[in-house]
Order: structure tokens, then sequence, then C-alpha cells
């Protein structure tokens, strides 16, 4: 397997040097030894944890979006109970169509987020979330 240092691994990686050597002493991303006492990594195995790295990035973006989504569709489908002299609110049907458009273009995008898992090889296990 190709090896490379902490310095090259870093920058796949797109975290510092300091934080790998860090996670390293604290074992939540262990590094390998070369024969002079340098830490090495597999490159293979750092470029897939780069990936599911970003992905996570991605994901996590994506998710925050949803809250926002999910409480403008909800004024449209949630409902009070009226007093004896209060009317009925109506919506904009424009208004609504907007908000679940919004909610379907998230929908659709997420299921996009998570084909791009994938791509990560069958068996990956990743030792940390570095995000």
């Amino acid at each position: 397997m190709d090896k490379i240092n902490v310095t090259e691994a870093s920058k796949i990686l797109g975290v510092s040097k300091k934080t790998l050597i860090r996670f390293d002493e604290e074992g939540r991303f262990p590094a390998q030894r070369s024969a002079n006492g340098y830490r090495i990594y597999d490159r293979v195995d750092i470029e897939n944890h780069a990936l599911w790295f970003s992905l996570r990035r991605k994901h996590k973006v994506h998710n925050r979006k949803l809250k926002k989504i999910r409480d403008e569709v909800d004024k449209y489908i949630t409902t009070q109970p009226l007093g004896p002299f209060q009317k009925p609110k109506f919506h904009r049907l424009e208004d609504m169509k907007v908000a679940f458009e919004k909610l379907h273009d998230w929908e659709e995008e997420h299921k996009e987020i998570l084909k791009e898992y994938e791509k990560i090889p069958a068996g990956f296990k990743a030792k940390t979330d570095i995000i």
C-alpha cells in the first residue's frame, strides 16, 4: 500500500497537521509509525476518509436547511381552533405552492446526497468524524 506522511494526509483531509497529530495522540484517528518513528497513513484510507468527511459536511449543511423549510410548510398544514367570533384564515395557493416546492426540492437533493454515499467502498468504517 502507498503510505503518506502527516502533512500530505492533512492536506487531503482538509484539516490542519496539528489536528491530525492531536487526533493520533488521543487515539481518535491513529497513525502508523515508520521505521524512524514518523507518523504515516495509508493513502487509500485517507482518500476514503476525505470522501466520507466531505459527504458528511455536505449532508450536515443540507440538513440544517430543513428546519426553516419545514416551519414554512407547517404553516399551511396546521389547524388552530377558532373562537366563536373568529373568521378562518385562508392561505394563498401561490404561497403554499412555493413552500411545498422548496420541500420537494430539498427531498430531491437529499436523495442525491444519499446516492453519493455509494461512492464509499463497501466495508469502509470511519475512524472518527472530523467535521
